[in-house]
């Protein structure tokens, strides 16, 4: 088992022959609980059955599945996500670094440089860090959260306000093979073997969902993200907060500061472009803290400036916004019967400080900032069951749902039901979406019951769906000769994983 296959991610987590599970049935009663990811999660899998089994607690998602083909999941209860975690992002940043500090301590003891204008030993880096994730440690465990008054430097860098993941934030995701980090997907890959098929999602009920998508500036250096050596953002402005991280700017001029993550993460970065990592078990090659950054943490560059990257989270994944049902790169599918009541997207508003954007969250607009956009059901790049695309049986669906209750309140888009990429063949009928029982049908504003992207075509609505906030169905728009992104390939250089591209 492994969350990525084989050359993909930010480590190679497949030490032999990577085996997907196949055949597989998971039938309730019983309960699928806390996680700090996915309750259940798979790639390359093949004829899945999940029924009458209750998620919750999950973190990201209660099921996550790449290019799976045959998948069933009905009669599921998803009475809430988890709604108490203490910490973001950041603090496993902080967890991932700590090993390489270890090894460099090890392998190079004394090892020492400037930092924030004092010079720090690998050994006063390190003590720094284990105290720091000794101490949210200790507080989580005791109570519940980060002791700001006992702790303040560790609650500013990793406490988590609003309590719920702080990135992606799913109930069921089915896409096509590799990683879902990146845009919604567009086009349908050639290759029918990077697709999922043969999908259906029934009869299951979801509620209390509350999502939080935290945007993680990524600082550039000559156009390139700077990460750590596990992937993680160099983070140099809390955007919650709206202030710097880890810099003065007081004076006309950036001068570094640092703090545990920065001297960890930028120590790292230095000792990784000398060669003092790498020939261990410990893997370096995203690596991309750039010797301009370094030299201006070590006070050898007064004009050094940070620029950011936006609509990224703390891995550089491409921000998406909130989606409770999402299925894409798949040749047929049927969602039908399901819930999904009382969902609430806690994220702010973005802020304005991007010299550049994230590419992929928007095919028709890169500079679309999602973050606090909430979907009840997207999908894109998807098709009928049949290449001919007929209607009826072998038309995938989407029929006899029910999505009410929806909250964001900065939000650009609120939809019921989100049809996009070059999508073909899909059947609506029968569904009730009710985002909000004090707004109405009202052109222009942020809430939808059915959007269809001008991308799409034979889709086939029916008069009998009732959409309070009414539909939107774009101009039809022309498959282009070139797309960046086709679906089943890879979606980034790296094997699925963007880092610093």
């Amino acid at each position: 088992s492994a969350p990525f296959t084989d050359g993909v991610g930010p480590h190679d987590f497949v030490s032999s022959t990577f085996t997907p599970a196949k055949n597989f049935k998971l039938t309730g009663p019983g309960t699928v609980g806390l996680s700090s990811h996915h309750g259940i999660h798979g790639n390359e899998n093949e004829n899945v059955q999940i029924s009458g089994v209750t998620f919750k607690d999950f973190e990201v998602g209660a099921v996550s599945l790449n290019n799976v083909k045959g998948l069933q999941i009905k009669n599921c209860d998803i009475p809430n996500n988890r709604q108490d975690v203490p910490i973001l992002g950041s603090f496993s940043a902080a967890l991932q670094i700590r090993p390489y500090l270890k090894e460099l301590k090890a392998t190079n003891p004394g090892y020492s440089m400037t930092l924030g204008g004092a010079v720090k030993s690998v050994e006063d880096v390190y003590a720094t860090l284990v105290n720091h994730i000794a101490n949210v440690y200790k507080d989580v465990m005791e109570y519940g959260f980060i002791d700001q008054a006992s702790h303040p430097d560790e609650h500013s860098l990793y406490d988590n306000a609003d309590r719920v993941i702080d990135g992606p934030c799913y109930v069921f995701l089915v896409h096509g093979k590799g990683p879902a980090v990146g845009g919604f997907g567009e086009v349908q890959a050639e290759d029918a073997a990077a697709l999922s098929n043969n999908v259906e999602l029934l009869n299951n009920n979801a509620q209390n969902i509350k999502c939080f998508t935290n945007e993680v500036l990524a600082t550039i250096v000559d156009g390139a993200v700077q990460n750590d050596a596990r992937g993680a953002v160099m983070q140099f402005y809390n955007a919650l907060d709206e202030v710097y991280i880890g810099l003065d700017e007081t004076a006309g001029v950036y001068t570094y500061t640092g703090n545990a993550n920065l001297d960890a993460q930028i120590m790292i970065g230095k000792a990784v472009n000398q060669g003092l990592l790498g020939d261990n078990v410990l893997q370096t090659n995203v690596n991309s803290v750039s010797l301009p950054l370094i030299d201006w943490a070590e006070g050898n560059n007064s004009l050094f400036a940070p620029s950011f990257r936006c609509n990224g989270d703390s891995m550089h994944h491409v921000i998406k916004g909130s989606i409770m049902f999402r299925v894409e790169d798949c040749q047929g599918f049927k969602i039908k019967g399901n819930t999904i009541d009382d969902v609430e997207v806690k994220s702010k508003g973005p802020v304005e400080l991007c010299v550049d954007f994230h590419t992929g969250a928007s095919f028709l607009d890169g500079s679309d900032r999602m973050l606090a956009d909430l979907r009840g059901i997207s999908v894109a790049a998807v098709s009928a069951f049949d290449d001919a695309l007929s209607t009826g049986n072998d038309a995938s669906s989407i029929s006899h749902n029910t999505i009410t209750n929806f909250k964001s309140q900065s939000a650009n888009l609120i939809a019921g039901i989100d049809i996009q990429g070059f999508s073909e063949g899909v059947d609506i009928e029968n569904n009730y979406v009710n985002l909000d029982s004090i707004v109405a049908d009202v052109t222009g504003d942020k809430w939808v019951g059915l959007r269809i992207r001008e991308s799409a075509s034979a889709i086939f609505v029916k008069k009998n769906n009732s959409f309070l906030q009414g539909e939107i169905q774009e101009s039809r728009r022309k498959l282009p000769e070139y797309h960046p992104r086709p679906a089943g390939d890879s979606e980034w250089p790296n094997n699925g994983c963007p880092y610093g591209h």
